[in-house]
């Protein structure tokens, strides 16, 4: 069910395409964007299943010392409302594309809004996961000895690199002042939208380190995939100026 309602978003465009639409779909890009991003996440969710948790063995053995010295300040980090703030702005931004629709030109266009949208979202995490899984980078929370040992002992403790949560803020805000700002390219408050759009992921960044689940470098190589995925692919979609 939720496999044809993305499909029939995507193809709403396709059909209902105005003149003053700043972007162009065809069959053979969105099939691209959907078949690859739906092979990265089949591949993740196999390569999940064969990801074994840590015993208390291999957490025995991690050593601080392989940790570069600027990503060891959340090993010592392990705050619960900051993982709960995190979580609450990461399903906040997921909704964060529908504030468009308060804009009558946007409004005209929104099968493609959403179509947008949905694009971005799910590349953005079928690279995330992929590349989680691939890497399976031990969270910082796995070097406090402060942490209970059960806590430790789980799967996804293995999946730090790289940060969802800001990967997928990060694409959201982007998408939705990219999308924003190709609607009103002469606006005197594209800073205002650009800056939020920034600071918002990054705070969420920040709450995943006070909260013991990434390191930094985690942080900002998700900061600068979901943002720019959130950008290319609204871009990748510009009308040609003729």
């Amino acid at each position: 069910m939720k496999f044809r309602l993305l499909a029939l978003l995507l193809c709403l465009p396709l059909i209902t395409v105005s003149a003053q639409n700043p972007y162009r779909f065809t069959w053979s890009r969105e099939l691209a964007f959907v078949g690859g991003s739906g092979a990265g996440l089949g591949v993740s969710l196999m390569l999940r299943s064969r990801t074994p948790a840590f015993t208390p063995d291999q957490v025995a053995a991690l050593d601080i010392r392989s940790i570069p010295r600027f990503d060891r300040y959340a090993t010592g980090q392990y705050s619960a409302s900051a993982r709960k703030a995190s979580d609450l702005i990461l399903f906040s931004s997921m909704a964060i594309p529908a504030v468009l629709m308060f804009d009558p030109a946007i409004r005209r266009h929104a099968s493609g809004t959403a179509a947008l949208a949905g694009e971005v979202f799910m590349l953005n995490t079928a690279l995330t996961t992929l590349t989680k899984e691939l890497v399976r980078r031990p969270r910082p929370f796995n070097y406090n000895p402060e942490v209970p040992m059960a806590d430790k002992l789980h799967r996804d403790g293995r999946l730090s690199f790289f940060s969802g949560h800001t990967s997928t803020t990060a694409a959201m805000f982007f998408a939705t002042a990219k999308i924003w700002t190709d609607y009103h390219p002469d606006s005197e408050w594209k800073p205002v939208v650009w800056i939020t759009a920034s600071a918002i992921p990054l705070a969420v960044g920040f709450l995943r380190m006070k909260g013991g689940k990434h390191f930094l470098s985690d942080v900002l190589t998700g900061f600068v995939v979901g943002s720019a995925t959130g950008w290319l692919v609204p871009q990748l979609h510009r009308r040609r100026a003729h």
